[in-house]
């Protein structure tokens, strides 16, 4: 239990770290290695190489597409949010720029996420689910050493609100009676604007206890200024029968006779199901009809929304449907191939930032002509007359994170079709020696790209991502491709994997 001696310590720790940090003149970098602009053309594979083809129009970006006239444009960011926080205040003239920020920090359960993952296979189908580590909820320095992380990071977000802002903190039984009063303290009482109740079916059940099936989410304004727009929704009359009163407009579905009110603060949505078409396998993942309902009512169409722990991306998802900018950032590998994966799908304008390494190298800009710049994966192209194929693909980072009975599943999909680990991969034909700017984008392994030689560079940047968090991008030089020869991958599955237990001391030892 926590003690209000400790709710005290964990707010000082928190602020003093926040005022440490908008102290000191600099702060870390981030950069801009990839740019998915306005236009790229992007497609599935059906495993028919000839559905695939994409001819690729003269210009980076791709020219207009089926994405033209889209409004929403995002920023991805690969790193610790609130380093990314002080760079955006700092380097980016952020301050007061936000006006909705939702976030879904961890909980403080105590418990290890994983996303659940199915490799597909022409050749061996559908494998059976996959658990790979997501993120680990747990805090070695307790309650203090949480509240005080939630703290600063807090502070950081009041100062990116505009004055017309409003921020929804995202959790649940564990800490939300300790998070409402750090809440308080930073956006001010009198700027409490509601707890939603967020009510679902899904969950165990307890012999213990009622069962535990709700979230609650905290909204706050920056300022008494706040900007809300009232939703309605469907209000049943009893009995389902029409009241008949004077000047009250009453409706009728399916169900019965309804009115409409103004949206109540206990919502029952449906987690997302196994079946459902927005389901990434990201562990803890939101409804897109939850986070639809909080930017529709605190932000209006062109405003900038942020989630600054944003695991599967549906914030940028929902904002890019409707035409908000928006702003993500989380620090897993994994999160970022999901989010990529997801809004290429979608096909939304947005760019990817990440911090240099300690050789001030970012992205794929670094990577020699043919040299795969390796980041867990690694790929094989083919490059002939008119057609660049990714043809052979190896995951090699640690699988550590997957159960030994199921490290034995991967690695058979692997060897036989390692093309099923690949969740989207890109090509820029125009390539500046600095950003990757798409103008294809495969959303699976599989498929060729076609393209017109008098209509391409003569170096190309190749990015990609698999469903275990793994990156690869490599640059082609076009004049040195020899056509029919294979570029990239010279070492088998099982060498690749050896090699990484080595260096990493992953594999069956766990």
């Amino acid at each position: 239990m926590m003690s209000l001696t400790g709710l005290v310590k964990a707010y000082e720790e928190g602020k003093k770290q926040y005022g440490e940090r908008i102290s000191e003149t600099g702060c870390g970098s981030f950069a801009v290695t990839e740019a998915y602009e306005e236009g790229y053309r992007s497609g599935e594979d059906e495993r028919d190489p000839a559905q695939l083809e994409m001819i690729i129009e003269e210009g980076s970006g791709g020219g207009p597409g089926e994405n033209a006239g889209a409004k929403s444009v995002g920023r991805m960011a690969l790193g610790d949010n609130l380093e990314y926080m002080e760079f955006l205040l700092k380097e980016k003239d952020m301050a007061g720029k936000i006006q909705f920020i939702y976030v879904d920090p961890p909980f403080f359960s105590g418990s290890k996420y994983q996303a659940s993952i199915q490799l597909e296979s022409e050749h061996l189908g559908t494998s059976k689910v996959i658990k790979t580590e997501a993120y680990d909820d747990s805090w070695s320095r307790g309650m203090e050493g949480y509240l005080a992380m939630l703290t600063v990071r807090l502070l950081m977000m009041r100062e990116l609100l505009s004055e017309q802002g409003c921020i929804c903190v995202h959790l649940d039984r564990h800490v939300t009676h300790y998070a409402k009063v750090l809440l308080d303290q930073i956006f001010g009482e009198k700027n409490f604007i509601n707890e939603i109740i967020w009510t679902y079916k899904s969950g165990g059940a307890s012999k213990r206890s009622f069962a535990r099936k709700h979230d609650n989410l905290l909204l706050y304004g920056k300022t008494s200024g706040y900007k809300f727009n009232v939703l309605r929704e469907k209000s049943y009359n009893r009995e389902l029968k029409p009241y008949r009163f004077q000047g009250v407009e009453e409706f009728q579905d399916e169900t019965g006779w309804y009115t409409m009110v103004n949206m109540k603060d206990v919502w029952q949505l449906d987690m997302v199901g196994r079946t459902s078409k927005e389901r990434t396998g990201y562990a803890t993942q939101k409804p897109e009809k939850l986070i639809e309902r909080l930017v529709k009512a605190c932000s209006d169409v062109g405003d900038l929304c942020a989630d600054f722990f944003a695991g599967s991306g549906t914030l940028g998802a929902v904002c890019a449907g409707m035409n908000r900018d928006w702003i993500m950032c989380d620090e897993g590998r994994l999160s970022l191939a999901s989010q990529i994966g997801r809004l290429t799908a979608l096909k939304a304008a947005f760019s990817v930032e990440e911090q240099p390494d300690v050789h001030g190298k970012c992205g794929a800009s670094e990577c020699m002509a043919h040299e795969i710049a390796s980041e867990m994966g690694v790929p094989e192209f083919l490059v002939e007359r008119d057609t660049l194929q990714l043809c052979g693909y190896r995951h090699r980072g640690d699988l550590s994170g997957v159960a030994d009975r199921e490290q034995g599943e991967i690695l058979r999909y692997q060897e036989e079709d390692g093309l099923s680990l690949v969740k989207c991969w890109s090509v820029d034909f125009h390539y500046d020696g600095k950003v990757h700017r798409p103008q294809a984008v495969m959303s699976r392994g599989a498929g060729r790209i076609a393209f017109d030689h008098k209509k391409v560079s003569d170096v190309w940047s190749v990015s990609g991502y698999d469903v275990l968090g793994g990156r690869f991008c490599c640059r082609i030089d076009r004049k040195q491709a020899e056509a029919g020869k294979k570029i990239g991958l010279t070492e088998t599955t099982k060498e690749l994997f050896n090699k990484t237990n080595e260096t990493t001391g992953g594999g069956d030892e766990r």
